[in-house]
C-alpha cells in the first residue's frame, strides 16, 4: 500500500463502532465472501462472555479491511464481527422497548439499510433487526439463515436476564469498542494484506487460507495490474458460488470433505495450504492452473449439491445414513460430476456402496480402494468406464479390498455371522441403521411411506425393551450375555422418548410403547410379556431381514 493511498484512507479512519456506522454511507458483504458461520454455543456465546467481562473496561473488537468502491465500503476481513455485533444490538433495541425504554439512538444508527449482508440472507436479516420478526427456522432456505435466527435468539434470551442498567453498560461497551480499521482501494490490495493478517474469531478454514493465498497469488504472479484486477474479479464470481453451494450441501458434505476429494480426484494430492503451494511450484503458467483451480472446484460443489437435491432417492439417501466407513462420498461425487447418474449399473453401485460400509462397519478394516476405482473411473485411462467401476466395487463388497479379509468366505459372510454367531449388538452406529431399515420395511408393507429423513434419523438412540438395569428384577447370567443386548432386544427411539422409558420394567413401558409412531413397535406392543423367547423371536424377524436387505447376490 502506497503512502499516498493511507493518507487518502486515514482522514476517514473510525476508532470504534459508532464512529464507523456514523461515518459510512454503505457497507456491504461481497458475493464472494463466507455466509454467516458463527454458532451459538461457539463463536457467539464467547462474543457475550467477552463482552460481559469488560464492565466498564475498553473493549477491543479487532481489526476490519474493508475495500473502498465509491461510497460502499466492502467488507474484506471481519464480516462475521460485524454482522453479529447488529444482531447483538438489534437484541438490545427489542429487549429495551419491552421494557418501555428508548431504542432510537440503536435504531437510527444500527438497524438500518447502511449494513447489508449477503443478497440470499438480507430479506431474513433485515426482517430479524429492523422488524424483530423471527421466520420458523424450519422455513429457512440456507444454513446461514438460520444461524442468523439462533443467534438473535440467543442473545435476546441471555441479555433478557440481566438488567436494563447492566444491559446498557454493555451496549456502551460494545458501540465505543476499540476497532482498528484498514482501507485499500483494489482487489490486488485486498488479496495481500488479507493473506497475512489475524483474523479473531471462527478461525480461518482450509479453503479460506488457500483462497487467499492463490488471489495473492495471482499478484505476485502479474505484470499488469489491470489484468490482475480482472482475473481476480473472476476468480471471486466463481467462489461466490462456491461458498453458496458449499453453504447448501453443509449438513451434508463438509468444506474439507469436499476440497480434500476435489484435490484428491484432480490432482491427487491432500487438500491443505502444503500441498497446494507444492503442486502450484511446479506449474509454468501459474496464474491459468489458479483460475482452472477454482472453476473445477466450483463444477465439484455443484456436483455435491445436485447430490443433496436428490437426497429423497432411497439410494443416495441410505448412503448417508450407514455413514463414510468408506469413501463413497468420492465416487459419488465422480459421478455427478460425470453425469452417469440413472439407469441400472448405477443403482446398483450405490446399493453395492451401502452394503459395502455396512459391512465395514462390523470388523477392524482400514484399507479404502475406493479412492482409486473414483480416479480411475474420472480419468478413463485403458477404457476403465461405468461397468469397470461396478465390477470393483462389487468384488469389494463380496471379498474386501485385500484378499485375506474374505479367508474362509469371511467377509463374504460377515453380516450372517454377526447375527447368528454373536449375541451383543448393542452398538448405536451399527444397530440403527438395520433398525432404521427394518422399520422402513414394515412401513412399506403398511404403506405407510418410508423415512428418508437424515436429522431424523440422526434423533434416534438405541432402547432397551427389557431394561439394561432392571430397579426391581434381577436377571440371569446366561440372560445378561445371551439376550439382554440382542438385536431382538433392542428398538429405534428418539432421545427425548428414551429418557422417559428409563429403566422401567417392560409392564410399565408399555402404555410408552403406544405413543411411539414406529411401525416396527407394533410387534413389541402386541406382547404381554417380554422374555427370552420374544426376543428371540423378534432377533429372528430382523436377522432374517438383513440377510436379505444386504444380499448382493441380484446385484
Amino acid at each position: 500500500m502506497t503512502e499516498s493511498k493511507v493518507t487518502m484512507a486515514e482522514k476517514d479512519i473510525a476508532q470504534n463502532i459508532q464512529q464507523l456506522f456514523k461515518s459510512s454511507k454503505s457497507i456491504r458483504i461481497p458475493a464472494y465472501q463466507r455466509a454467516y458461520s458463527w454458532e451459538t454455543k461457539q463463536q457467539c456465546s464467547q462474543f457475550l462472555e467477552d463482552l460481559l467481562e469488560q464492565k466498564e473496561k475498553k473493549y477491543y473488537l479487532g481489526q476490519f479491511l474493508f475495500e473502498i468502491d465509491g461510497d460502499v465500503l466492502f467488507i474484506i476481513d471481519g464480516q462475521q464481527r460485524l454482522t453479529t455485533t447488529i444482531l447483538f444490538l438489534s437484541a438490545i433495541a427489542k429487549i429495551l422497548n419491552t421494557q418501555g425504554e428508548n431504542s432510537e439512538n440503536i435504531r437510527s444508527i444500527y438497524l438500518t439499510d447502511i449494513f447489508k449482508t449477503i443478497d440470499d440472507d438480507q430479506v431474513i436479516f433485515k426482517k430479524i433487526t429492523q422488524k424483530h420478526l423471527i421466520s420458523a427456522i424450519d422455513s429457512t432456505e440456507t444454513i446461514s439463515q438460520r444461524r442468523i435466527i439462533e443467534a438473535f435468539i440467543f442473545f435476546e434470551q441471555e441479555l433478557s436476564k440481566l438488567g436494563i442498567d447492566n444491559i446498557k453498560q454493555i451496549q456502551a461497551t460494545l458501540e465505543n469498542a476499540i476497532i482498528s480499521t484498514f482501507f485499500i482501494l483494489n482487489k490486488i490490495e485486498a488479496t495481500q494484506v488479507f493473506e497475512y493478517q489475524n483474523n479473531r474469531g471462527k478461525e480461518l478454514s482450509r479453503f479460506e487460507v488457500i483462497k487467499a493465498y492463490l488471489m495473492h497469488q495471482i499478484y505476485i504472479q502479474s505484470t499488469d495490474s489491470n489484468q490482475a484486477n480482472n482475473d481476480i474479479t473472476e476468480i471471486q464470481s466463481v467462489i461466490s458460488k462456491t461458498y453458496r453451494y458449499m453453504e447448501a450441501v453443509e449438513s451434508y458434505f463438509s468444506e474439507n470433505e469436499i476440497l480434500d476429494n476435489y484435490c484428491n480426484l484432480f490432482f491427487n494430492i491432500e487438500g491443505n495450504i502444503k500441498a497446494i503451494k507444492e503442486r502450484l511450484s511446479k506449474e509454468q503458467n501459474k496464474t491459468k492452473w489458479i483460475k482452472l483451480f477454482f472453476e473445477n472446484l466450483v463444477e465439484m460443489t455443484h456436483s455435491a449439491k445436485s447430490i443433496v437435491s436428490s437426497k429423497n432417492q432411497t439410494e443416495i439417501i441410505n448412503l448417508f445414513f450407514v455413514g463414510n466407513e468408506a469413501n463413497w462420498k468420492l465416487v459419488l461425487l465422480t459421478l455427478f460430476y460425470k453425469g452417469e447418474v440413472s439407469g441400472d449399473i448405477y443403482k446398483r453401485i450405490l446399493k453395492l456402496l451401502e452394503i459395502l460400509c455396512f459391512k465395514l462397519k462390523l470388523g477392524d478394516y482400514r484399507t479404502d480402494a475406493l479412492p482409486k476405482y473414483a480416479k480411475l473411473y474420472f480419468n478413463q485411462k485403458d477404457g476403465y468406464n461405468l461397468d469397470c467401476l461396478y465390477r470393483d466395487v462389487r468384488k469389494a463388497t463380496e471379498e474386501g479390498f485385500q484378499w485375506y479379509w474374505n479367508n474362509e468366505d469371511h467377509f463374504k459372510n460377515i453380516i450372517p455371522k454377526y447375527f447368528d454367531d454373536r449375541s451383543h449388538h448393542y452398538d448405536r452406529g451399527t444397530v440403527r441403521f438395520v433398525l432404521w431399515q427394518y422399520e422402513n420395511s414394515q412401513r412399506l408393507k403398511n404403506r405407510s411411506g418410508v423415512l428418508l429423513d437424515k436429522d431424523l434419523y440422526n434423533s434416534y438412540t438405541i432402547e432397551h425393551i427389557k431394561p439394561q438395569h432392571p430397579i426391581n428384577d434381577e436377571y440371569t447370567e446366561d440372560f445378561k450375555k445371551n439376550h439382554l443386548h440382542k438385536a431382538g432386544n433392542l428398538a429405534l427411539l428418539t432421545q427425548s422418548q428414551n429418557s422417559k422409558f428409563g429403566n422401567k420394567s417392560f409392564e410399565n413401558k408399555s402404555e410408552l410403547f403406544q405413543d411411539t409412531a414406529l411401525s416396527s413397535y407394533t410387534e413389541i406392543r402386541e406382547k404381554s410379556q417380554w422374555t427370552e423367547t420374544e426376543i428371540d423371536e423378534r432377533h429372528r424377524k430382523i436377522s432374517e431381514f438383513a440377510k436379505q436387505y444386504f444380499d448382493i447376490t441380484t446385484l
